[in-house]
This record gives structure tokens, sequence and C-alpha cells, in this order.
């Protein structure tokens, strides 16, 4: 996908229980990969879990989240 050079990406993870080091190294990747052509990377639908992974590595203030794809699509 970031090949490809969208303007925006949205990655939804509304399916994801969990996420270790290693998706968190692919996101971060990701976004700077988006950032560096002008993109912009976004994430949705986090559950709790996942999210309070993300507030403890303070990713919270690195990333884009919103509630669900619709509000990620209507902000960017």
């Amino acid at each position: 996908m970031v090949a490809s050079h969208p303007a925006r990406l949205v990655v939804d993870l509304s399916r994801v229980t969990y996420i270790d080091s290693s998706g968190l190294a692919v996101l971060i990747e990701g976004m700077q990969n988006v950032e560096e052509y002008g993109g912009k990377l976004t994430l949705a639908g986090m559950n709790e879990n996942v999210l309070s992974i993300f507030e403890m590595a303070r990713l919270d203030q690195f990333f884009l989240i919103f509630p669900h794809v619709d509000a990620a699509m209507a902000a960017t």
C-alpha cells in the first residue's frame, strides 16, 4: 500500500486484540514511510487493550487515532 503513495492511509485495527513490539514497529515504520512522501497515516478502531498499549508506550501522542474508520476518513 505504501509503495503506491496514497495521500491518506487508514489502518483499521478493529479486529486486533493484542499488539506487541513487532507490530508497533511495523506501524511506526509505515507512518515514517508515508510521511516521507507527504502522506498521512491514521489508525482506527482500536479496542481498549490495544489502545492501552499505545498509551503506555506514549504512541497515542505520535499517531492520529480515531474510534472507527468512518471518523478517520472524514478527518483526513
